[in-house]
């Protein structure tokens, strides 16, 4: 069975997904393995006709930690201050909308409808009020679990609330001192401050052990997915499951924990070490189903290695693969290829695209405009008048992922440069065009044609093909032969070839 399938199968009434985030940087693609494992199980919930909704947590109350990389010194003063109270990088609105926007604008290029929740708002409107007001009152109790569960020795004075101060606004430096509900009375070691913060607003934020089985009993989750890190013995979910069931007498939601995904060569992705790659950026060079694919293919448990120079590549092959076997074109290479493709895939399709993204690859580094490219995309089973949005997007793709990402051996451009040539390599060639005019001018033809000249002459594939990229492109490999000759006009590799034998 279909790992979110599973995860759902024993679900009933109404269901509510979430997932959230610090919007503290750049959300990368790491970050997305969260949103994308509840966007599919939101989906999987749908498909067994459960009432469900699906929703993201920005976490914006939460506090600036340090300095990070990409930020300017004079973000120092706002250390300790929640995301949504901190001036944007660029000067325009909130911090945590800053990094918030991009990240909601990718949500809809990959078929992700979620809604976005600002947990800022949650406190302002006094949604998570009466979740504050049971956790105060039932503080020494939870002060219990954090020892027992996990091994936190918590002062006698301690609360399970952060005010924010009236006058710096840090969450990180007041001290409470009593609470008379609705008001927390506090002092702030920072700058002296003494004042009250009502629960019922923005005035401050629960600690993140306390807020995330608030958040379960206030808005009523019944699924959550989050990391490994929240997973291990002792941690946050450990915690959070003792609070909910003996300080909110609720049911945690259904879990499922994801691995994380880790930026080939380099290690675990994370905005504040400059080890990552934003989501927005990913939509610029894959097309928008293999960011869904590489999450939907891969068991949650099993972390993922993301490469985006090669590797891209060949995950995109593997999604047509899929995509073809889904329409009963090619062989199923994994026994949940069905789901996996419905899971991926970002809009219903009768039949496949006919032109695959190695293809375009390789024909945007011959043809360098969009009426000379129509052409060779016709002569490739392309069957419009003019290239749809689509196809113009996955054009936009290959080209930014091939000056920023691919690897130097797969790109190319034409040469017209003399090359000088041996009698076995002039041989090949002058048999080649002595067949040329009997050989259908397609990909398979073409292949076959080159295959059966160098193995009469007792020739290996790899040096026989090398002859053609040699005079085409200075190389001694390319793109697959057949694809790579017949996306070209006819006469040019006729010329060219008479041109140097």
């Amino acid at each position: 069975m279909y790992w979110a399938d599973a995860v759902v199968e024993n679900l009933n009434g109404k269901q509510l997904i979430s997932t959230g985030i610090s919007p503290s940087g750049p959300i990368h693609v790491g970050n997305m393995r969260e949103i994308l494992t509840g966007d599919i199980l939101y989906k999987a919930c749908l498909d067994k006709k459960l009432d469900s909704r699906f929703i993201y947590l920005c976490d914006d109350m939460d506090p600036l930690r340090k300095v990070y990389p990409f930020l300017g010194s004079e973000y120092a003063k706002y250390v300790g201050v929640p995301l949504s109270y901190i001036p944007s990088p660029d000067g325009n609105g909130k911090y945590s909308d800053y990094f918030l926007r991009p990240f909601v604008n990718t949500l809809g290029k990959i078929n992700i409808n979620v809604e976005v929740i600002s947990t800022t708002g949650l406190y302002h409107n006094g949604v998570l009020s009466n979740a504050i007001n049971i956790a105060i009152s039932k503080r020494k109790e939870i002060a219990e679990i954090m020892h027992d569960v996990a091994g936190y020795d918590l002062d006698g004075d301690w609360y399970p609330y952060e005010p924010r101060c009236s006058k710096c606004n840090k969450i990180t430096h007041s001290k409470v001192i009593k609470y008379e509900e609705p008001y927390v009375y506090y002092k702030c070691d920072n700058c002296g401050n003494e004042g009250r913060a009502d629960i019922r607003t923005d005035d401050g934020k629960m600690p993140w052990r306390v807020e995330w089985p608030a958040k379960w009993f206030s808005l009523g989750v019944t699924v959550e997915p989050f990391g490994k890190d929240h997973a291990a013995a002792g941690s946050s979910y450990d915690t959070g499951k003792a609070i909910a069931e003996k300080i909110y007498n609720i049911e945690p939601p259904a879990p499922l924990m994801y691995e994380r995904i880790m930026l080939k060569g380099l290690g675990v992705m994370h905005s504040s070490t400059g080890i990552s790659i934003s989501a927005e950026e990913v939509t610029k060079f894959a097309p928008p189903e293999i960011l869904r694919f590489l999450i939907a293919k891969n068991d949650p448990s099993r972390h993922i290695d993301f490469d985006p120079g090669l590797g891209l590549l060949h995950l995109i092959d593997d999604y047509e693969k899929i995509e073809n076997a889904y329409f009963g074109l090619d062989k199923p290479n994994n026994d949940n290829y069905k789901r996996i493709y419905e899971m991926s895939r970002i809009k219903t399709l009768n039949a496949p695209e006919k032109i695959n993204f190695r293809h375009i690859v390789t024909l945007v580094q011959i043809y360098h405009d969009r009426g000379s490219l129509l052409g060779a995309l016709k002569r490739s089973g392309y069957d419009k008048n003019e290239i749809d949005d689509y196809l113009d997007n996955e054009i936009n793709i290959a080209e930014y992922w091939l000056e920023k990402y691919a690897p130097d051996d797969i790109k190319f451009s034409l040469t017209d440069k003399k090359i000088l040539l041996n009698d076995n390599e002039k041989s090949i060639l002058t048999e080649f065009l002595g067949k040329i005019e009997s050989t259908n001018w397609d990909s398979g033809d073409i292949h076959n044609t080159v295959y059966n000249i160098i193995g009469e002459k007792k020739i290996s594939p790899k040096d026989g093909f090398s002859v053609f990229y040699k005079i085409l492109i200075d190389k001694t490999k390319g793109p697959r032969l057949g694809y790579f000759l017949s996306s070209m006009d006819k006469n040019y590799v006729i010329n060219r070839i008479k041109n140097l034998i």
